[in-house]
């Protein structure tokens, strides 16, 4: 009989992948503590007017023109001019025939002129200096002089009669030499009306500018000759800003007073001072040097002025008078529109506060007495509490409101469940049968086949005899199971509030049985519950400042398998429960709980006495080796939600997490998952 050795090979397991947190890229910070904005603890905000953009410059494209006089291809300064008592037609032709070589033609008026020109160079010139210095010199006799197609015609200044005028629009000063002939240029206003600058234009230039408005669009058409047209376009270049240039501004936020009597007192008071100063709405209002300007729907005063020093001087006005009229009928009203809570649940705390030995918090729903001087209602439709009561109480009414009014805020609870399984079983045994045995003059037979419950499975060797009998069984079997089990379900809870998430299904129970008799036969009523499986997290967080939140967690991963107890009408469920309290700051992973289990078995079963004999004993048994292990780890890692940007953050980091199947998804699928439902949606294909 041979006997072959079973081998056990070791088996490694996978460490699970666990994820890391989120990259929120510091979305998720912690809540701040700032009230929102409030009529009075609001300070004045001064800061200068924004100055606009400069103009854009625009020039129009027009066909090629002759430029200023040109001169020869030469340009070599050797050109000396002495001219003395020359009447002026001949130095014209003297100048512009005889040296600079040009076609030249002079106007009838010109002709009959009768002046003496003197004129002397201080040394050498090149012609465009000759060119230049001429066209100077006869300007100031009232002469001008063209140059349309390489002919030169001198004529009187005013003549502009047969030139075809060179047209541009645009406020962009020309980056090239002008032609000598006439200029349209067409300026469209910006910041100002066309009257306020066409009024300028005329007081400087006079005569000089012929100056035509545009009022439909907003423009003024200027016509001269080049150098005048060059400086009115200066001069609207200065002229064509804001009137608010350069200005400091000054919010002042009004408490108990409307704007509209804010600012007309403001008026009232800075005129009797002896400063200028308007409403907008009046004539010419907002050219004053201190321009105040209501704004009703924020219930604002918006100040405009050259210095700072007026805007402190005008707040500290407006400080004197916002102040609650404490006079009058005494019960004075005041309301208070609920932005971030509901309005109910915070007139109960002001009710409780106004009336500290009231038994428990009165009904919102009506209008309640809460002092002997104070009464609070609540307004359903707008979310908005009104009170009435002394004047001398609004203020700090008012700023507990605000301090209690915050946006609610929210938290993403995310928790991670790494579970891996390691169970090995090993199974060696032998088995035989010897038969024909002689004792005397019995024939026995010794065998151990079908005792040791050596099995099928695995390595099994027979050995046969010549009849097909079988004469032994060498059998090694060994399994290896490998389990890894990852969840990490997600969900977002409003801050003091529960939140739930569940994946996986609902197993029936039969938790009772009973047999009855009926007249056709036996009956069995049975009583079946379900039981939730699967992947369960609850959770409520509650927020405190400096980012750390204390929470209530509960988390579950259970699953049915089919039962080994013998009760084969319930199945048996797998836990993993985890029910704790804990504080961590916001952003931080921290171990929620984790469980290390090894379990190890070793047996035998053979023939007593003979299994026990060292070596020769394997022959007579069957041994059997079984080890189990589980490795657990629970962590859990809060996120802070302080506004909608911040859900969206999450959102985004959550979905490059998925993959691009998620990142894919449309902007609205992700919007829809920002609010209390965002855990359930992303969670539900993460599974376990």
């Amino acid at each position: 009989m041979v006997l072959l050795p079973a081998l056990l090979a070791a088996c490694a397991t996978e460490a699970p992948l666990i994820p890391p947190p989120l990259d929120v890229r510091g979305a998720a910070s912690g809540a701040s503590d700032a009230a929102p904005a409030a009529p009075v603890a609001a300070p004045a905000q001064v800061a200068e007017t924004p100055k606009p953009p400069p103009p854009e410059r625009l020039q129009a494209g027009r066909p090629p023109v002759s430029q200023m006089l040109t001169a020869p291809e030469s340009q070599d300064a050797n050109i000396t001019l002495t001219f003395e008592q020359l009447p002026l037609p001949d130095f014209v032709q003297a100048v512009y025939g005889t040296i600079l070589k040009k076609n030249v033609t002079l106007d009838a008026a010109v002709m009959s002129r009768k002046d003496l020109v003197t004129l002397r160079t201080g040394g050498p010139q090149t012609p465009g200096q000759v060119a230049d210095a001429v066209r100077l010199l006869l300007q100031s006799y009232g002469i001008a002089v063209f140059e349309v197609g390489g002919l030169v015609r001198v004529v009187p200044d005013s003549a502009k009669v047969g030139y075809s005028p060179e047209i541009s629009r645009g406020r962009a000063l020309p980056q090239t030499p002008t032609s000598l002939r006439p200029i349209f240029q067409l300026v469209e206003l910006q910041a100002v009306r066309n009257p306020d600058v066409a009024n300028w234009v005329k007081t400087l230039f006079g005569n000089k500018i012929d100056l035509k408005e545009d009022p439909a669009r907003n423009a003024v058409l200027l016509s001269g000759n080049a150098a005048d047209v060059l400086a009115a376009l200066e001069v609207i270049q200065v002229l064509d800003q804001p009137m608010m240039r350069g200005r400091h501004s000054i919010r002042i936020n009004a408490a108990y007073w409307a704007a509209d009597d804010l600012a007309k007192r403001l008026v009232e008071i800075l005129v009797a001072e002896g400063y200028a100063a308007s409403l907008p709405v009046a004539a010419g209002g907002i050219g004053w040097p201190i321009t105040v300007m209501p704004m009703a729907g924020a219930n604002a005063v918006f100040v405009f002025a050259l210095s700072p020093q007026i805007l402190d001087h005008v707040a500290a006005w407006a400080a004197e008078l916002d102040k609650p009229n404490e006079k009058g009928m005494g019960r004075n009203l005041f309301s208070y529109p609920v932005q971030y809570t509901d309005a109910e649940s915070l007139a109960k705390t002001l009710q409780q506060l106004l009336s500290p030995s009231a038994a428990g918090p009165a009904p919102a729903a009506a209008a309640g007495k809460t002092a002997a001087a104070m009464q609070v209602v609540v307004d359903r439709a707008s979310n908005t509490l009104i009170v009435q009561g002394g004047g001398e109480d609004h203020g700090a009414l008012r700023s507990l409101l605000q301090s209690l009014d915050k946006p609610a805020r929210e938290a993403l609870i995310e928790v991670t469940v790494a579970e891996v399984q390691l169970r090995d079983n090993l199974e060696l045994g032998v088995e035989w049968l010897i038969k024909d045995l002689g004792i005397g003059s019995y024939a026995s037979t010794a065998s151990t086949l079908g005792g040791l419950g050596v099995g099928t499975s695995g390595l099994s060797i027979k050995f046969l005899d010549s009849s097909g009998d079988l004469r032994g069984l060498i059998n090694a079997l060994a399994s290896n199971n490998r389990a890894t089990i990852l969840s990490s379900p997600r969900v977002v809870a409003k801050n003091g509030e529960s939140a739930t998430i569940q994946v996986g299904q609902e197993v029936p129970i039969i938790t009772s049985q009973q047999t009855t008799a009926v007249t056709t036969g036996t009956g069995i009523l049975q009583t079946v519950q379900y039981r939730n499986t699967g992947v369960i997290l609850s959770v409520k967080p509650v927020i405190h400042s400096g980012d750390q939140i204390d929470l209530e967690v509960q988390q579950e991963v259970s699953a049915a398998q089919s039962t080994t107890t013998g009760v084969s009408v319930s199945p048996t469920f797998t836990s993993r429960k985890i029910q704790t309290r804990l504080s961590l700051k916001n952003g931080d992973t921290v171990l929620l709980g984790g469980l290390i289990s090894s379990n190890r078995a070793e047996g035998d079963t053979g023939i007593p006495l003979l299994k026990d004999i060292p070596g020769l004993g394997q022959l007579f048994r069957k041994n059997t080796r079984s080890g189990d292990r589980t490795e657990l780890i629970v962590l859990i890692t809060p996120y802070i939600l302080t506004d909608d940007r911040d859900a969206r953050a999450l959102t985004q980091a959550f979905r490059d997490r998925l993959g691009p199947w998620a990142r894919g998804l449309p902007a609205g699928a992700a919007r829809q998952g920002e609010g209390s439902g965002l855990g359930l949606k992303l969670d539900a294909g993460d599974g376990r």
